[in-house]
């Protein structure tokens, strides 16, 4: 079975803190309907995706930037509570009494950060063209974890941490072609990338250098740089795997 891979994205929310009787709360918002920026292509969270996640009561972590060592609360000790409402994802967070957690609160209640971050894997998506954008709706995934304490912004309730097409992780595809010696898994991960690229491609289309009149005179000029790209992407991948 193909293990999905997780994805980020993060968002630029308003962070609220509360303090009473020595307990001290985050609270966010992951935004439902809500257009990213352009990752190369746009995505939208519909109001189902993370229903699956909260009636599993899947144990999702609240973490400082990513990172599973330094864990802030947690759905299965009610630390993290999660509640899906009409226009998003609301999540509350009872920070322990730590330094990273103390690092956080105080960043957040001096207005340092103002963005959160959350890691999914997908479980169903949906690509639509929309007035000429690609677009990609998230119809369904597992929500791992929430991050505060993240600095950048990809809806506007979001920048994407991960460069991506189609879902494509090409930070990870990187970070694979830049070793010295490849692995069996590598030169697999590069098949399936080959596979995904192979069908952005239009079908039964001719080499560029002999393209079709019809063809080549209905694509904009970047389209037409867009496949290039893809072709010769395709080629060095090939050469590799090879």
């Amino acid at each position: 079975m193909k293990q999905r891979k997780v994805e980020k994205r993060t968002l630029k929310s308003e962070l609220h803190i509360q303090e009473s009787n020595e307990k001290r709360t985050i609270e966010g918002f992951i935004p439902y309907n809500s257009k990213s920026v352009d990752m190369g292509f746009f995505e939208v969270i519909c109001p189902t995706a993370f229903n699956k996640t909260l009636s599993d009561g899947y144990d999702v972590k609240a973490i400082v930037n990513h990172n599973m060592s330094q864990i802030l609360g947690r759905v299965k000790n009610n630390s993290l509570r999660l509640e899906s409402r009409e226009d998003g994802l609301y999540a509350e967070c009872d920070l322990p009494n730590t330094s990273y957690a103390n690092d956080v609160y105080n960043l957040i209640k001096g207005g340092y950060v103002t963005t959160m971050s959350f890691g999914f894997e997908c479980i169903k998506d949906e690509w639509k063209y929309v007035e000429g954008e690609e677009i990609r709706f998230l119809q369904e995934v597992k929500l791992e974890e929430i991050s505060f304490a993240v600095a950048m912004p990809c809806y506007e309730g979001t920048d994407s941490v991960t460069r991506s097409i189609r879902g494509m992780n090409l930070d990870e595809l990187g970070n694979t072609l830049s070793k010295e010696e490849l692995k069996d898994e590598d030169f697999t991960q590069i098949r399936e990338y080959i596979d995904k690229l192979s069908d952005l491609l239009p079908k039964n289309e001719k080499p560029v250098e002999q393209p079709e009149t019809n063809s080549a005179e209905n694509l904009t000029e970047s389209e037409q740089r867009k496949q290039q790209l893809l072709r010769d992407l395709m080629a060095g991948l090939k050469e590799l795997k090879n």
